[in-house]
Order: C-alpha cells, then structure tokens, then sequence
C-alpha cells in the first residue's frame, strides 16, 4: 500500500479526506463521531501526515491522489463509499467522483478551494500563493513554505498569532504544502459526469471565496446542492467537529 490510512467503526464505507497542512489525525475526532454509524477509513495523502514521504518533493497531480484512493478501496474490499472531504480535500473527493463516477456513493465536501470554477480574481490570488509557497521551497526551507502558504490562506495575523508549538507543527507540514499549492490536474469540465448527490458545505463564519466556488461547483454538477453552517470557518471540521459530523449525518441519512 503506497499511503497510510486507518479504518474505525462498522456499516456503510465512508471516505474521509483531510485538507492541506493537516492529516488524518487531526481528523480523528471527525471521523469517530461518524463511524458510530459507518466504517470510516482515513486517508493521509500524499506528501501529509504519515504519507509525507510517498511521491516526489513536489505538487502532486490530483490523479495521483485518485489512483491512491482507489487503491486503498480495492485493499479494503470498499464499493461506493461516501466521501467527506475538506477543503483540498473536498477537490480531491470531488476529482474521484468525477473521473470514477460509478465508484463512490455521496460526496459530503466542505469548502473545497476548487480554482478553476472561480473568479479570474480569486484564481489569480490562489495562484499566487501556489508560487510564492514553491519559491520557499526553491530556497531550501520547506518549514517556510508551509508558513507561506498558511499565510497565504489564512492571512498573516493568523501565522503571527501562532504559538512555538503550532508554529513547528504547521512546519513539519512543508511537503503537504508543497504537494498541494497549485491545485495540479483539476478537471472541471469533468465535473458533470458526478451521477452521485453531492453537499457543497461552507461557514457562515468563512472568507467569501468558499461561497463563490461553492455556487460555481453546484452550477456544474448535475446532483449538487449547498448548504451554510452558521458561525463556522473553514477548520471547523478540525476544530468543530460534532457540528460538521451532523451535517454530514443528515445529508447521509436514508
């Protein structure tokens, strides 16, 4: 098996995919409040968490994340699983869907940075941080490179509020980062050949870009809808979790 994921809970399969700068472990209370009613199998992508390692020290096309996912699916004995994502992990669900349409159940994403769906403004701040984070690593500091893109995302109050231990943290993060930047290989004009229903979820609490893109993606696949979750932002599923398992619960329920 190329990458590490791990597998809680019994009933219906679920995907669960973590965002950039982050892992399966921040996503471990997410996926046990879901896996009292599902088998929750989570996911470290490649260049995070404990597949940090796998591939090369670059961005990472999204079609290697897809052909991942459908290794892990075989490997497990998983047929058409639900997948929650969040943020690129939401793209890299909604790729799957996309290029696998008879292979995955319902796509519950939230807040996907989809780009190419996006305004030519936000595409071009997107890209923006994309090359600014490749620069850090160009320089030898991959350390640097995760805090670029973190500011890049967040904004730098955010990165200056940051204690020393958050700060190393967010570090050790730097291949994610780098895998991830410029949003590599998306296809969306590949988006309405989703047969599956898909919930394009955003905070109430989150910068407006997420909404926009959430209108564009719905504009393109065929069974979207969306869905605001008052008063969270974009780490609510790292930082909220009940709240986000029970929107992801009602979507799922028969």
């Amino acid at each position: 098996m190329t990458v590490h994921y791990t597998r809680v809970g019994e009933g219906p399969p679920l995907l669960l995919l973590h965002a950039t700068l982050s892992s399966s472990r921040q996503l471990r209370t997410l996926a046990s409040r879901l896996a009292r009613q599902r088998t929750v199998v989570s996911v470290d992508r490649r260049g995070s968490g404990e597949s940090a390692n796998e591939g090369p020290a670059g961005p990472i096309d999204v079609a290697v994340h897809v052909a991942d996912l459908l290794e892990v699916m075989d490997a497990e004995a998983i047929a058409r699983p639900a997948v929650v994502g969040h943020s690129y992990g939401g793209c890299v669900a909604l790729e799957l869907a996309a290029r696998r349409p008879n292979h995955v159940g319902p796509l519950f994403v939230y807040e996907p940075p989809y780009a190419p769906v996006a305004s030519p403004a936000v595409r071009a701040g997107m890209d923006a941080v994309g090359r600014r984070t490749l620069e850090a690593r160009d320089r030898g500091d991959l350390a640097e490179a995760a805090l670029v893109f973190m500011e890049g995302v967040s904004g730098p109050a955010v990165v200056e509020a940051l204690s020393p231990g958050a700060r190393a943290r967010i570090g050790r993060a730097g291949q994610g980062a780098v895998a991830d930047a410029t949003l590599s290989g998306m296809e969306p004009e590949g988006l309405g050949r989703i047969s599956s229903p898909v919930r394009i979820a955003t905070g109430g609490a989150s910068h407006p870009l997420y909404r926009e893109i959430a209108e564009g993606l719905q504009a393109r696949i065929p069974a979207a809808d969306q869905v605001s979750l008052p008063g969270l932002d974009h780490m609510a599923p790292v930082l909220q979790p009940d709240r986000v398992a029970l929107a992801v619960e009602e979507f799922l329920q028969p």
